[in-house]
């Protein structure tokens, strides 16, 4: 970032708008700027007036406007920064507005360079064209590790650090301060940087991002392991395991870029996403595309980019986009009906779903994937697509096996392979309710649950493959030839193609 803002001011653009809610961390990136250009370097707030950060020199020029003249005044220096703090709470006045825009032409003729830090980036039509709006990134691991770092120094004894790489990579996402304030909170709670300590920190983590309201981290509770069938799925995921690791890369593999899921509702696609989290090591963020939009007009698309500058920041990382198509549900009539909003916003996540470098792996789940843009479909976008369709009857027996470990219970006890042929056309979901309703049975009666308690709650259970079997059938068309088939077992036309290409 500090070569970005050399390059620009080297360039001689007048005014930049640096968007950061690290002030001080920016101005910090500043300093040696200044000294490395030989410039001077004036910081203004409303509280402080003028301070030279370098110097130590203040000027109290409290008010906007007097700061805005101060520039232009003899007292300012050529060839000098001049960094305004939060000064965007001030463009709504009509004159400040002006005598900025007036002051603009005048100090890159003085070589005087502007500089504007706020949290918020909201500029009027009148000045958007004469300043350059730039993102700060989010502290990296080599920032995080001098926070890290400040911390042990102000420790009164030696504190054991379990594994600083995955404690670093635990507060990716932080701001410095946000940072500071959890590895401290988890030393205090733990007495040490371990396995525990990190788990602190990723939960503060899930607090923080909670708060912007457009992404949610999801704490890992379980594993591919823990999910019946998909076989096929989970051998693909396996495989990618490690391939964010610097093994991986050395090896010359790229990260993988991201699956799409579709196939009958309640079948497990969601359920995969949360698995791969925990078996992964990476964290799980689960964008919801109906927070994005916002009433005001730009809102949706700054939305989106914050998001997603916000999972490139705690890459690597799975970005989960579950029900996508609801998601996308307004986007064909978006031109008429919103005024091209949805049309704008996916059409950013698909140039960054195609262009991105960081190491995201973008995790999407549909149920009517018929109604998705084909553009969002073409190869190049996703690694690759499956269809997550009904259980066959082994699967079956496997999901409730792992239904009645989950609940305590010994699945040698019951007849798997009854319960299995009697839930014919049920999903996972609707066998792991089929589990409890029997279980709620039998513990009304007082007694223990049996293998005839969850036959009885099947047969009173009409599944969806039943209650909806026109909309599974389209499904299941569309899929035929478009998508792979997660529970594809061994020994099918995949493995025949193999053969064959073996015997040539």
């Amino acid at each position: 970032m500090r070569q970005q803002i050399q390059e620009y001011l080297k360039a001689g653009y007048p005014a930049l708008w640096i968007h950061s809610y690290e002030e001080d961390r920016v101005i910090r990136e500043l300093i040696p700027i200044a000294k490395e250009e030989e410039l001077g370097m004036q910081v203004w707030s409303i509280t402080k007036g003028w301070v030279d950060p370098i110097q130590k020199k203040q000027n109290e020029a409290l008010d906007p406007i007097s700061a805005l003249e101060f520039v232009l005044s003899e007292e300012g220096e050529n060839f000098c920064l001049y960094v305004f703090q939060n000064y965007h709470f001030y463009l709504e006045n009509p004159e400040i507005l002006q005598r900025l825009k007036d002051l603009i032409p005048i100090a890159k003729a003085k070589g005087r360079q502007l500089i504007f830090i706020s949290c918020k980036v909201d500029l009027p039509a009148e000045i958007e064209k004469e300043i350059t709006v730039m993102d700060f990134d989010l502290p990296g691991m080599e920032a995080l590790g001098k926070v890290l770092d400040g911390l042990l120094e102000s420790a009164a004894r030696n504190i054991e650090i379990v594994d600083r790489k995955k404690l670093l990579e635990s507060a990716l996402g932080l701001t410095c301060a946000e940072a500071e304030n959890a590895l401290a909170l988890a030393l205090v709670k733990h007495k040490a940087f371990n396995d525990q300590a990190i788990q602190t920190v990723q939960q503060e983590k899930a607090n923080i991002i909670k708060k912007t309201g457009l992404l949610e981290y999801i704490a890992p509770t379980f594993n591919l392991d823990d999910i019946g069938g998909l076989a096929v799925l989970k051998n693909w995921l396996n495989q990618r395991k490690r391939s964010f690791s610097d093994e991986a890369k050395a090896y010359g593999l790229p990260a993988p870029r991201g699956v799409l899921l579709t196939g009958i509702p309640g079948a497990g696609k969601s359920l995969t996403a949360k698995a791969v989290s925990a078996s992964w090591g990476l964290p799980l963020l689960r964008l919801d595309m109906g927070q994005l939009f916002g009433s005001l007009v730009g809102q949706s698309e700054a939305n989106m980019r914050k998001a997603l500058k916000t999972a490139e920041t705690i890459s690597p990382c799975i970005l989960w986009l579950d029900e996508i198509d609801k998601g996308l549900a307004g986007l064909s009539s978006s031109g008429s009906t919103d005024s091209g909003v949805t049309a704008r916003v996916f059409g950013q996540f698909l140039t960054w779903l195609q262009e991105k470098e960081r190491p995201v792996f973008v995790f999407a789940t549909a149920n009517n994937i018929s109604s998705l843009p084909p553009e969002l479909l073409r190869k190049g976008r996703w690694d690759e697509v499956f269809f997550v369709d009904l259980p066959q009857t082994d699967e079956r027996e496997e999901i409730f096996s792992i239904h009645l470990r989950k609940r305590n219970r010994d699945p040698k006890q019951f007849d798997l392979k009854a319960l299995a042929k009697a839930s014919n056309g049920f999903g996972g979901a609707e066998i792991e309710e089929a589990v409890i309703s029997g279980m709620y049975n039998s513990f009304a009666e007082g007694r223990e649950v049996g293998t005839l308690d969850i036959l009885m709650s099947i047969n009173e259970t009409q599944p969806l493959s039943e209650t909806m079997k026109e909309q599974i059938d389209r499904i299941r068309e569309w899929a035929k030839n478009r998508a792979r088939n997660a529970s594809e077992k061994e020994g099918s036309k995949g493995n025949d193609s193999v053969q064959r290409h073996i015997s040539l």
